[in-house]
């Protein structure tokens, strides 16, 4: 019954028929199901179906996110990062050990900006590989920004072009400018 619920409530949402998605998801949510929860966030954040409510987006998100929802791991960091950046960092560490591409990207922008965590691009560098080895490309482009920084040219040769043959253009100017440096 769950999955039909849960069946119902997406073909609503896909139709624009965002109350009925709502309807349909929060008995769902109520019951403990993870992607409803994040699902009922989501609708509070964006007002869609429901009056636009910030607290209860973050309520439905850390639901989901302590029932084990990556994605809503990785959403609540988001949420969190301006009132509450060491939570946020938590959330995107939990949600990058498990795999999430996005969270390993963003964990490893903040090691290397070091705004929020003292910067390491050590560590910067293994959370972008993560990302980069699943095919994130602006992972990929930043992992090579960091071997250039390093000064070690073949690396970053590797994955300026990786992200170049997905389609990113700072890329293709990078390898453009190693060549013209010689590498």
């Amino acid at each position: 019954m769950s999955e039909k619920t849960q069946d119902a409530g997406l073909l609503a949402y896909e139709n624009g028929d965002y109350t009925t998605a709502f309807n349909e998801w929060l008995a769902l949510a109520e019951a403990d199901n993870a992607q409803a929860c994040h699902n009922i966030a989501m609708l509070y954040e964006s007002g869609q179906g429901i009056e636009q409510n910030p607290e209860l987006a973050q309520l439905w998100c850390e639901k989901a996110a302590k029932l084990g929802l990556v994605t809503a791991q990785h959403h609540l960091g988001y949420m969190l990062l301006e009132s509450d950046p060491i939570a946020a960092l938590h959330h995107w560490q939990k949600a990058a050990e498990q795999g999430l591409a996005d969270a390993q990207y963003d964990l490893g922008t903040q090691y290397m900006l070091g705004e929020v965590i003292p910067q390491n691009n050590d560590t910067a560098a293994d959370w972008y590989e993560e990302a980069a080895m699943q095919g994130h490309v602006s992972a990929q482009f930043n992992l090579g920004v960091l071997y250039a920084n390093a000064e070690q040219y073949a690396n970053a040769r590797h994955w300026w072009e990786q992200a170049a043959q997905a389609g990113h253009e700072n890329a293709k100017f990078n390898l453009t400018r190693l060549s013209e440096m010689g590498y």
